[in-house]
């Protein structure tokens, strides 16, 4: 604890459990601010349903259904194993690569409104807020290269980013019961997939909200996949037979063939108190990746901080790049408040 900055800084290795796992675990030692009760989860949380509704929704259709997941998960998986063997982002000024992950690193946050992130799902008809986030990380990212290299960037350049999948039948944060019973399916310890999520960007003024709607056509295409049980899968299979060294391996070159890292968890929409001190934010990031950037989301009590980590030879203006992402969600938010008057 740091008494004159009333912070605590938990630095734990991802060995022990995923992002899931530890903020489970971490607001099982939290209590409610308003009447000093254990945390126990928000019930509106508890009425969300599960992680294969997707799935079931799209086996319900029939055949054609299950053609659809059959396809997309040929052509997501065939992506992702080209990923892993020889196919690289284009190279920008946002690349990082082999031995970026002992480069010296920089912090920034960039703060979002929950509030604001969910006037502008509602203006993209089934929108989610991971598609609004990641729309918001489309816009900011073309907004960044934008003014660091206009002469280089390119109309529809993709650059790739690679997303962290909660495997779990129940999204979001778990009951700790639950996790910590290997039986429940549920479990305690690292049960994410890997999903590859690209992102082009624009030079040209356009609507906003396109950001969005693109961002929910293709991670409706990947909900409707087994991409992210496949990445997970196939790094057990390839644990068990050639053991943890070749893993590490794959790991790592589908992290040097591609741009960033994104992960989004869904944390308390109430206040809490830790060891009897009201906490006023919550941050999380993982260090010792190959990319140059990585973000992590983490919600709470109605606002949205996203840690941007990043090599600082490689982006040196990392508060900027923060403005680029919270300018993006404004912009979309002014766009979709004026849609609706």
């Amino acid at each position: 604890m740091l008494r004159g900055l009333s912070i605590v800084i938990l630095r734990i290795h991802h060995a022990l459990g995923d992002g899931v796992s530890l903020m489970t675990l971490f607001l099982a030692s939290c209590k409610r601010l308003d009447d000093n009760e254990d945390y126990r989860g928000d019930d509106e949380k508890k009425k969300i349903g599960d992680n294969n509704k997707g799935m079931r929704n799209l086996l319900e259709k029939g055949i054609f259904g299950i053609l659809k997941m059959i396809w997309y998960t040929l052509v997501f998986v065939i992506g992702f194993i080209r990923r892993v063997l020889w196919v690289s982002d284009r190279k920008t000024v946002i690349s990082g690569g082999d031995g970026v992950e002992l480069w010296p690193r920089l912090v920034a946050t960039a703060n979002f409104e929950l509030e604001d992130m969910k006037i502008v799902k509602k203006a993209v008809a089934n929108a989610t807020i991971n598609d609004v986030l990641f729309g918001v990380i489309s816009s900011g990212i073309s907004r960044y290269l934008g003014v660091r290299s206009p002469h280089v960037l390119q109309e529809e350049l993709q650059i790739t980013g690679l997303a962290m999948v909660n495997l779990r039948k129940q999204p979001g944060l778990q009951e700790m019961t639950k996790l910590m019973n290997n039986k429940s399916g549920t479990g305690w310890g690292n049960r994410f997939g890997m999903m590859l999520l690209p992102v082009y960007c624009h030079t040209k003024n356009e609507d906003p909200l396109c950001y969005v709607k693109r961002a929910k056509v293709m991670i409706d295409q990947k909900k409707q996949s087994l991409e992210s049980h496949f990445s997970y899968g196939l790094g057990n299979l390839v644990m068990s037979l050639f053991g943890p060294k070749v893993a590490s391996l794959l790991n790592y070159r589908i992290v040097c063939n591609t741009t960033f890292t994104i992960s989004n968890i869904v944390g308390p929409s109430e206040q809490l108190t830790y060891t009897g001190n009201p906490i006023t934010f919550v941050r999380a990031t993982a260090s010792s990746l190959a990319h140059a950037i990585t973000m992590h989301m983490v919600s709470y009590a109605g606002k949205a901080n996203m840690q941007i980590l990043v090599a600082k030879d490689i982006i040196p203006d990392t508060h900027f790049l923060a403005k680029c992402f919270e300018d993006a969600l404004l912009e979309m938010k002014n766009t979709a408040m004026s849609v609706d008057d």
